[in-house]
């Protein structure tokens, strides 16, 4: 038995319980210079393997370790969960009754994305909230995108994800010839204990910090690919780019009816059109939805790519679709002038926006117009040129305009939350990157009422049939967020009264009016948007909080989201009569779906956001040394996140602002005795780096560089 193996048992079976190096040393018989220095190399070894640890003084035997001993571990309350790695070597662990910390010395060799198996134990403040990895069950990170760079005779690759802790020894270059400074994508073949992961080179991304390289790695560590598997490809070409006249039997015909599309200008795929009608002092609208499901088969070679993709991404230079182009652009997209098949929501609403009847039908279109948000809105202001271009849709139009402001007060009286969050919208042509501020207007608005009211119908129609459906749901904020808000509304001088039974969709709405033109009503609106839960798919109905909807699911984008397409196929199925047959097919996969959906529109989203946020700091490069006034919108204990007026945002380090400040986590404050900073406050920045890498801009107070530059002039006129 070797010297470290023979250390090891005696701290196991206790024998060098809390013992100094001293100690040990006289245990073991360590009287010499040489076998003090083996000894320390031992003890180094059985720390960096968790075996033991040293606190003050004295050796102990890790948690890690007393938890291998099997009268221990049955006593211990075992946990499974996903690890969430920190840069800084701790973590969480993840599971689905709540979140666990994980320190540096108890990760043991598990990495992030690794599901592991973990015991629950006292954390430093002494409640269960802490556990330590015992056993890794799976790695789920098999691919990731980084830097190449060698070190001596080896090669590794440094990933991008900070929260992956470890570099990839490249063992096969699969005929790939990268430099130091390359970006690469690399697929992890093996995890061998105590060393490195070790993988292949599956592609080459480009140049370090040049923009298309840099975009493509975010893409491949998101698992976003453009082009589709050999079968799905072969399977999009072969479909005929012509309705054919068998696909029209038994349709509703609404080929001579006004339908149109209204899209932003950018818009690359069409799913929804619209119709209006009145009849006498009601409206009868029509929602009518491309019919994606006549093409794609549920278990089809093409149906499994696309609940692998689960929602199309959008990006600035590029959408990588949830379907091929065949069908997201063609035979399926509602363009203008050619007949296609959709599913048809129609309803009649009186004069006070309630729903008198309503119908739903398979049936097929041919849109008159294809229409934009701008030039919609352009008509509704009174341009005189475009509403003599688009006569024939001029009434319906003002009609929508009515119908919209109709809508809208309904469900202001039922507590919609309009939140006016910022958005940005970001475009590159190839050449220039155009950064804006996201336009809501009444042409926009009439779309998203008009979605809203069809979603809305074909939920309750399948809820009070008992049929399946992937609902989209939005839970009511944790009481702990809405104490928090409350707080932090206390901090703006705002105070509020919510009801004992619980806070309500209408209390977050007051909120909202009573500051409609304060200049506090930004703030407030993005710290409501952060107690608030975030909406997710679901097979059980618990209502839309935020749209203060009893029943709602997605129906209106069937082109761009799988669960659409799944209310798609219950929907029809219904229609044709075939109820047990959906229960048994759709029944028991719904949780599956539901919860699949789900992730893969978060990951969706922070793909298009860390994507966005790589523009935005390319687009702030153009701008070093040019002043800015923008908004505080991040406060920590390190500095203040300063956003632009075109949502570009930078960091401002403490060491810039002059002074020594508190931090007020509830007041979202830095609290100095001159000079205090809060969530909201307009700030004049001067732009001073980026970081293209980590998609990061820097900023100073303009105040900062207006004394340097002050300064300056002073020095000179004395010299």
């Amino acid at each position: 038995m070797s010297l470290e193996s023979r250390i090891a048992k005696k701290f196991r079976d206790g024998s060098f319980k809390d013992m100094s190096f001293t100690d040990i040393c006289k245990e073991v018989g360590a009287l010499t210079e040489s076998d003090r220095r083996l000894l320390r190399s031992v003890l180094s070894n059985l720390k960096r393997s968790n075996v033991i640890y040293f606190d003050r003084g004295v050796y102990k035997l890790s948690k890690y370790e007393k938890l291998k001993n099997p009268s221990v571990r049955q006593q211990a309350e075992m946990v499974v969960g996903e690890i969430r790695a920190n840069q800084k070597g701790f973590g969480f662990l993840v599971t689905d009754n709540g979140d666990y910390y994980i320190s540096q010395e108890n990760m043991g060799y598990a990495l992030h994305g690794d599901r592991c198996e973990c015991a629950v134990i006292d954390g430093n403040s002494g409640k269960r909230d802490a556990a330590i990895v015992l056993k890794i069950l799976e790695h789920t990170v098999t691919r990731l995108a980084g830097t190449y760079f060698t070190e001596g005779a080896f090669s590794y690759l440094r990933p991008d994800e900070p929260r992956y802790l470890s570099d990839i020894l490249i063992t096969d270059l699969n005929g790939f010839t990268p430099k130091t400074g390359d970006k690469v994508f690399v697929e992890i073949l093996s995890f061998p204990k105590k060393a490195c992961p070790q993988g292949k080179i599956q592609a080459f991304l480009g140049r370090q910090f040049e923009l298309c390289a840099e975009e493509n790695a975010i893409l491949y560590n998101y698992g976003f690919y453009e082009d589709f598997p050999q079968s799905v490809k072969n399977y999009a070409c072969a479909i005929e780019q012509k309705v054919d006249d068998n696909r029209l039997i038994g349709r509703l015909n609404l080929s001579d009816k006004l339908i149109f599309t209204i899209d932003g200008d950018t818009a690359r795929d069409f799913d929804d059109a619209v119709s209006l009608e009145t009849d006498g002092d009601d409206f009868v609208l029509g929602v009518h939805i491309a019919d994606v499901s006549e093409y794609v088969p549920f278990s089809s070679e093409i149906d499994k790519e696309a609940y692998r993709r689960g929602t199309s991404a959008y990006f600035p230079d590029r959408v990588i679709p949830m379907l091929p182009f065949e069908l997201s652009n063609g035979i399926c997209s509602l363009s203008e002038n050619n007949v296609r098949l959709t599913l048809s929501v129609f309803c009649k609403i009186d004069k006070s926006g309630n729903i008198l009847s309503r119908e739903f039908h398979e049936s097929y279109i041919k849109s008159t117009y294809r229409l934009t948000y701008d030039k919609v809105q352009a008509i509704l202001d009174g341009d005189l040129i475009l509403q003599k271009q688009y006569e024939k849709v001029v009434p319906t139009l003002f009609n929508m305009l009515k119908l919209k402001n109709i809508l809208e007060a309904k469900r202001s009286e039922e507590g919609y939350i309009d939140l006016a969050v910022k958005e940005g919208d970001v475009y590159y042509d190839g050449e220039k990157i155009t950064v804006g501020l996201h336009k809501s207007n009444d042409a926009t608005k009439i779309i998203e009422q008009f979605m809203i009211t069809a979603n809305e119908l074909v939920a309750e129609y399948l809820f009070y049939l008992s049929l399946p459906c992937v609902y989209r749901v939005h839970d009511k904020p944790e009481y702990e967020k809405t104490q928090s808000f409350k707080n932090f509304l206390k901090v703006l001088g705002i105070n509020v009264k919510w009801r004992r039974e619980g806070i309500f969709p209408s209390d977050y709405q007051k909120i909202l009016e009573q500051l409609k033109d304060s200049d506090k009503f930004a703030v407030v609106n993005r710290a409501m948007l952060r107690s608030m839960k975030k909406a997710v798919y679901s097979p059980e109905n618990i209502g839309h909080f935020g749209l203060a909807s009893k029943c709602y699911c997605h129906f209106t984008s069937p082109i761009r989201r799988y669960p659409d397409l799944m209310v798609h196929r219950v929907l029809k199925a219904s229609l044709n009569g075939r109820i047990s047959e959906i229960i048994d097919l759709y029944g028991d996969i719904l949780f599956e779906v539901s919860q699949k959906c789900t992730d893969r529109e978060r990951i969706s989203d922070d793909a298009e956001r860390a994507v966005c946020d790589l523009y935005k700091v390319k687009y702030l490069e153009s701008f070093i040394d040019c002043q800015f006034t923008g908004i505080i919108s991040g406060v920590t204990p390190n500095g203040l996140y300063v956003e632009l007026e075109n949502t570009c945002e930078g960091f401002i380090p403490i060491q810039f602002l002059p002074g020594n400040f508190d931090y007020d986590e509830e007041g979202m404050r830095l609290l100095g005795k001159k000079k205090s900073y809060k969530l909201g406050d307009k700030m004049d920045i001067v732009v001073v780096g980026v970081d293209i890498a980590n998609r990061k801009a820097q900023f100073v107070p303009a105040f900062l560089i207006s004394a340097c530059k002050t300064k300056k002039s002073v020095v000179k006129s004395k010299r």
